[in-house]
Order: structure tokens, then sequence, then C-alpha cells
């Protein structure tokens, strides 16, 4: 499977109109005449699921598998990795995506003193008929200008205070941003290292810039983290070799998409190609 991070995937695709986005900001539309299975996704700011028509899974790394039909709809905390369904019924896939940042976050929690040890997950959301309205607004709206920053901060805005209106939603937004501080660079490194993950997107889902990661990565470990993840793909790579798995099997299995990038990276770890192997 071909790893997708969201929300900067969707931009500019068929099927997905930008009503406004910019940067990981975003309120899309999604259509589509035909299923999108399997799809293996990383979503780097936090996400809700309108279902207009259709159906949508998502399940996690756990194998808990969450799904939202028509007029339902779902809460996906950033820095999610998961396996998504969209399935259309007798009439075409439809759905929303809203998606914000740290920054939108701290915005609507700066006036709401909470505390709160929920855990951050994945969760179905209660629509409300102010919801309903919200989205049948956004549908009607065009914008000239669908990157305006400053708008979209305000229709994000009013939608997470209508969420908020009926539900504890802002205790899951907290608990979210508090588990992203305490998010340590070896719990990502070793839970995705077989992913297709770059390092500068590492270091996002980490909270750090890429000169902090690469910095505090080396001083723990001697290495850069670039060279760490070569290692322990190629290593799991080995290990698959040894069980069966075909070069190419291999390749794609620890993240490489590129066959001869892995060959080389292989070679120069092991001293022999994986076919002389």
């Amino acid at each position: 499977m071909n790893l997708e991070t969201l929300p900067q995937v969707l931009y500019g695709l068929d099927g997905i109109r930008e009503i406004l986005s910019f940067d990981e900001n975003a309120i899309l539309y999604k259509k589509l005449d035909y299923n999108l299975e399997n799809n293996e996704k990383l979503i780097t700011a936090h996400s809700i699921v309108y279902v207009v028509n259709g159906k949508v899974s998502i399940t996690t790394l756990d194998n808990e598998e969450f799904v939202a039909k028509n007029g339902e709809m779902l809460f996906v905390p950033r820095d999610s990795y998961f396996i998504s369904d969209y399935l259309k019924d007798e009439k075409s896939m439809e759905v929303y995506l809203l998606f914000f940042d740290h920054d939108i976050v701290l915005k609507f929690l700066e006036k709401m003193p909470i505390s709160s040890n929920n855990k951050s997950t994945i969760c179905k959301l209660l629509v409300t008929d102010n919801i309903v309205n919200y989205f049948t607004s956004i549908e009607q709206m065009h914008f000239n200008n669908t990157h305006n920053k400053h708008l979209l901060e305000v229709k994000l805005l009013e939608f997470l205070h209508l969420l908020s209106e009926t539900e504890s939603f802002a205790l899951t937004l907290q608990s979210s941003e508090q588990s992203k501080q305490k998010r340590a660079i070896d719990e990502l490194m070793v839970k995705h290292y077989d992913k297709n993950i770059s390092i500068s997107e590492f270091a996002s889902l980490s909270g750090r810039s890429l000169s902090s990661f690469n910095r505090e990565f080396k001083r723990k470990h001697h290495t850069t983290p670039k060279k760490w993840l070569i290692q322990q793909r190629i290593h799991k790579a080995h290990h698959l070799l040894q069980d069966g798995k075909s070069v190419t099997e291999s390749a794609f299995e620890i993240g490489y998409m590129n066959v001869s990038h892995f060959i080389k990276a292989y070679k120069e770890i092991y001293g022999k190609t994986p076919k002389q192997y």
C-alpha cells in the first residue's frame, strides 16, 4: 500500500472541491462514483469526516474499526495512522472533510478553562441540526479566493463551537494536544519505521522543526535519523527475505516504492544484493 499524508495529498485531486484551504487547514467536499478501499493514511492535522452519502470505514493500527454512514460524522485526531475505505451506495460517495491544525485548536480552547485525561482517539460525533445547517450553508458558498486564511479560520472556529454546544468535544481536543506534546521521537520512529514516512514528516509528527528533530535524535543515538531509519528498514527486509518473501515484496513492505533504491541500500549494509543473498 502507498502511504498518503493528509490533507496535503487531497489538494488538486479529481473529485475534490476545495471550498477553503490554506496549508494544513481546509474545508473540502469529496464526491466519488467508485469505491476507494484499503488506503493507508497518515493525518497531520485534526480532521472531521461528515458523510452525506455512502460509508466511511477507518481501521487503526490496533485493529479498531470506526464507521460512519449517511448523516454521521467521525473525528480523527492529528498524527493518526489508519487504513480507510470509502464505499458508495446506490448514489455517489459524498463527504465533507474538515482539517484544522494546532493553532486553530489553541484559539478554540483559549477561553475554555478545561482539564481532562480523556483518551485521544478516533470517535463518532453527534450530528445536530446546527451541524447539518452548517454543511448546507457551506455547500452553497463559492469563494473567489479559496485560499483566504482568515476566512477559513473563522469558518473552522464556527464549526468547532457548534460541536462544543452538545458534547465534551473540547476535552477530546485538549487530550489530543496534550498527547502531542508528550510524544517522544523514539516512540514515533519505532512504531512507524517501516512505513513510507519521510524524516520531515516524522519531525512534524513529533512537534519539532526538522533541524531540532535531527539534532535531538543524533544526540541520543549518535547517528542521523535517516541512517537509523534505513538500517531498521533493511534489517526487517533481511528477515522477510529469510522468511521467503521476494525482493519486491520485501521492498514494498518496508516502505520502498523504488526497488532499485532498496537493492542499493541493502547492499551497503549487507555487502551483497538481496538476490545474491
